[in-house]
């Protein structure tokens, strides 16, 4: 098993990107707000606000998505509905993505993910 980790910077496709989730058979995943370091520091230290670029909102703000898959099968898969809602995530501003690989899990079983996402 794996977790993949999302890391959406362009928020305003979040619903097409679920979308292509169920198009892509990806069962279950969690959303959460996140925003990044740059981001935060200048808003609490003023005198490092060259860390963030504050003219566009877009990147003060993203969302981080978690699913655990089987296998690399389905991880191509969850890549393939991100790529397939932004395109090239090499360009700047849209996604990064990565897994790491799930070595013990309690609490969570097929039908967990099946039924809750996680």
């Amino acid at each position: 098993m794996e977790l993949v980790i999302i890391v959406l910077n362009k928020t305003d496709v979040l619903d097409e990107l679920l979308t292509a989730f169920v198009e892509y058979k990806v069962t279950g995943a969690t959303v959460l707000d996140s925003s990044g370091m740059g981001h935060i520091i200048s808003n609490r230290f003023p005198m490092f606000s060259m860390f963030a670029e504050l003219k566009d909102e877009r990147k003060a703000n993203s969302k981080t998505i978690f699913t655990v898959v089987e296998n690399e099968s389905e991880r191509e898969d969850v890549l393939h509905a991100v790529e397939s809602v932004l395109g090239d995530i090499t360009e700047p501003d849209t996604a990064i993505f990565f897994s790491l690989p799930v070595n013990f899990t309690k609490g969570i079983d097929d039908e967990t993910i099946l039924e809750e996402g996680f």
